[in-house]
């Protein structure tokens, strides 16, 4: 899975790339857009009406259906892509189902490399959730955007081996020197959609 403290930390953006740079190299890889509240992976195939919520709640048993294949979509052949879907009411209350465990072990079987975006871990249970069924948790900061004050909090999740596996991934540094100085910005909103 790849999740963050903050909204607009990259994840989604890391995701997919990291996806592409494997089926690049004849990997066969899937990204599912776990965040069923606001949809960032979806956007690269047109956000299709149906999708993981809708596999979720019963509304379809077709998961070849449901999937994108990353070739139609100006992305690389060997990348597809689980769109949300139908954002649901109760994306929590879908997460619960035994249904999730049998999407994720038949891609599994499909695929290289599953990956997961879900949201902010600060944000929703969602990422709890999601992340009893992964083998791996790519936590991403971004520069600029975390505060020092919670590296404490950063520094337990590891220690206290909340997430599987725990990788960082330190996200948007400037470069010093050299011909790839350039700096990246990636703007990301999820000023909207998320209950307390």
């Amino acid at each position: 899975i790849f999740t963050s403290f903050n909204p607009g930390s990259g994840k989604s953006h890391l995701a997919s790339n990291i996806g592409m740079s494997l089926a690049i190299k004849d990997k066969k890889v899937i990204v599912i857009d776990g965040d069923l509240r606001h949809g960032s992976t979806s956007q690269l195939v047109g956000s299709p009406s149906q999708g993981l919520s809708d596999y979720l709640n019963g509304r379809t048993d077709d998961i070849e259906g449901i999937v994108c294949h990353g070739e139609k979509h100006g992305l690389a052949k060997g990348l597809d892509i689980l769109p949300i879907g139908t954002i649901p009411p109760n994306p929590t209350e879908l997460l619960f189902t035994d249904r999730l465990a049998t999407l994720i072990n038949h891609l599994k079987a499909e695929y290289d490399y599953v990956f997961i975006d879900c949201p902010p871990i600060e944000i929703v249970a969602d990422t709890q959730i999601i992340e009893k069924l992964a083998d791996r948790t790519i936590f991403v900061i971004r520069t600029g955007l975390m505060e020092r004050s919670m590296l404490p909090d950063m520094e337990a999740l590891y220690k206290e081996k909340k997430f599987k596996n725990m990788s960082y991934v330190l996200n948007g540094t400037k470069a010093q020197g050299g011909r790839y100085g350039s700096y990246y910005r990636y703007g990301y909103g999820y000023g909207y959609g998320y209950g307390y």
